[in-house]
């Protein structure tokens, strides 16, 4: 039972690993562009498989009590850093494996009194000095290859062809780096159990290295494969993955190896947060790069520490470390759904609020339409009323002077005035009639400024029939205004059956049936 969580929980631990810390540390560098992910993935099992074995040869030779750890304590780390991490995800909150292992090893040093000084000085090398580290790398780099690339005067194929070439060089060495990085995480765990166990299990403890790597690839691989252009630009990436690489050296072959220290372990995800300090998101960054370095490894320190003295039955443990995994995951869940009906919910307001906007807006354009459509119906309504005003003068004054003029010729008929003076009087009344019909003048001017003012009606009207004469536009303008045919007759003073006559004859033009009005047929035009 103890055994088999172990197996679970490592696998978790690697699966985590290869998708929070070792995927990401490649966002940005346009991997399938050079390499294909899965070359890496296949790369980082057997590499990582050699590189943990040998760890873990190494690390069970060493002197160190920390290589030498029983298998319930191995056990008990391993559970404190499952914990942690459900913990601090479900809180939102940035973290790393590898920093919640040197909170659960501290715990355990601190309780058999083995924190040394190379082991003070490997946790705070990892967890203090790495980081700063990283903030001063990132800042060389980022200098030399603006200036030696992005600013330099080659040409823009020639500056491509160099970020790509180092690229691939940074995916290379970055690839080797994190898996020494990595089996080295893992030997402090997994070298208790070929310390304790018979040489018949090491086959076994073999497979287990290598579905660990493969646990790790897999996830590495998706990241890999999924990476899109929002992660970050190659501008920058270039630079961190170079920095992570010479912390990464300095640390685990640099302080491991050469100075004899205990195998310094180095989070990526800390170096990631202090690229970012750089690039403008200081405040989120920094409050990231506490969460990392100071509250997960305290988070694992309490974790391990209340395991270690309070609960010693393995089971009891299991029972513990998955009640709170499954507790996490559900907060996890509960916490994914509030935001998804937060942002449905904010979605569907802001529809809402568009469509009411939309519908308001429509509204007013509508009113302002008709308020328009009023205002020059309105207008139409005052020019007709002047046109008929006019009209009725004008008829009126026409019926004034022909009664004048009929009471003078009956005056001349009952008259007894000689032959001479009748023919005198009708002169007269002649020129009368002369002068009268200098008015048709003004009648056809009448008509000129009806005619302008329905413009777009006899233009409409001849795109229709274009054979209409200019008796035929000023009958039908007359029509359009509701004269009747009477009216008509007395002011172009003919007789009723020619305006009949006419009407007949512009109903034809206009191929209109005996049904239809021709008034009202005028006025819809």
């Amino acid at each position: 039972m103890e055994f088999t969580m172990t197996i679970l929980f490592l696998l978790m631990i690697g699966a985590w690993l290869g998708y929070r810390e070792i995927g990401v540390s490649f966002l940005g560098i346009h991997i399938r562009d050079l390499i294909s992910p899965r070359v890496i993935g296949f790369m980082l099992i057997i590499v990582s498989s050699v590189l943990c074995f040998l760890a873990l040869v190494i690390a069970s030779k060493s002197s160190s009590q920390l290589g030498k750890l029983s298998i319930t304590e191995a056990y008990i780390i391993m559970c404190g850093i499952v914990m942690t991490i459900a913990i601090t995800r479900s809180a939102n909150l940035y973290t790393s494996a590898v920093t919640a292992l040197w909170g659960a090893l501290t715990a355990i040093a601190y309780h058999y009194q083995w924190l040394d000084s190379l082991t003070l000085m490997a946790s705070l090398f990892s967890l203090f000095a790495a980081p700063l580290l990283g903030i001063m790398l990132f800042a060389l780099y980022d200098k030399m290859f603006e200036r030696f690339i992005y600013k330099s005067s080659r040409h823009l194929l020639l500056k491509n062809l160099h970020m790509k070439r180092l690229a691939l060089v940074g995916i290379i060495l970055g690839g080797l780096t994190l898996a020494t990085n990595y089996a080295l995480f893992t030997s402090l765990i997994l070298s208790s159990f070929l310390y304790e166990i018979c040489v018949s299990w090491l086959p076994y403890l073999v497979a287990l290295i290598v579905i660990l790597s493969i646990a790790m690839a897999i996830p590495t691989t998706t990241v890999l494969r999924n990476e899109n252009s929002m992660a970050k630009p190659m501008r920058w990436a270039l630079p961190s993955l170079y920095a992570l690489i010479t912390v990464l050296l300095m640390g685990n072959i640099g302080g491991t190896l050469l100075l004899g220290m205990t195998p310094v372990i180095v989070s990526p995800s800390q170096l990631r947060e202090c690229s970012k300090m750089t690039n403008g998101s200081r405040y989120r960054s920094l409050l990231n790069l506490v969460t990392i370095s100071l509250v997960t490894p305290l988070l694992a320190f309490l974790l391990v520490t209340l395991l270690h003295t309070v609960v010693k039955h393995p089971v009891l443990i299991v029972i513990i470390t998955s009640f709170v995994i499954i507790t996490c995951g559900f907060v996890i869940l509960y916490c994914n759904q509030r935001r998804s009906h937060r942002i449905t919910k904010k979605a569907l307001n802001d529809e809402l609020t568009h469509s009411s906007e939309t519908g308001d807006e429509r509204n007013r354009l509508d009113m302002a339409a008709a308020t328009s459509h009023f205002n020059v119906m309105t207008n139409e309504i005052d020019i007709k009323h002047k046109e008929l005003v006019n009209l009725s003068l004008y008829i009126k004054q026409q019926r004034q002077y022909i009664e004048e003029l009929s009471k003078q010729l009956i005056e001349l008929s009952q008259s007894d005035a000689d032959a001479q003076s009748l023919r005198e009087q009708l002169r007269l009344t002649a020129l009368k009639l002369n002068e009268n019909m200098k008015l048709t003048g003004e009648m056809d001017q009448f008509y000129n400024q009806v005619e302008e003012l329905h413009k777009n009606f006899v233009s409409r009207l001849l795109m229709r029939c274009p054979s209409l004469s200019e008796k035929d536009k000023r009958l039908a303008i007359l029509l359009r205004l509701g004269f009747s045919s009477k009216d008509i007759s007395s002011m172009l003073n003919v007789e009723p059956k020619s305006v009949e006559v006419s009407r007949y004859r512009f109903r034809r033009k206009l191929r209109l049936d005996r049904s239809v009005n021709i008034v009202q047929y005028l006025q819809m035009i």
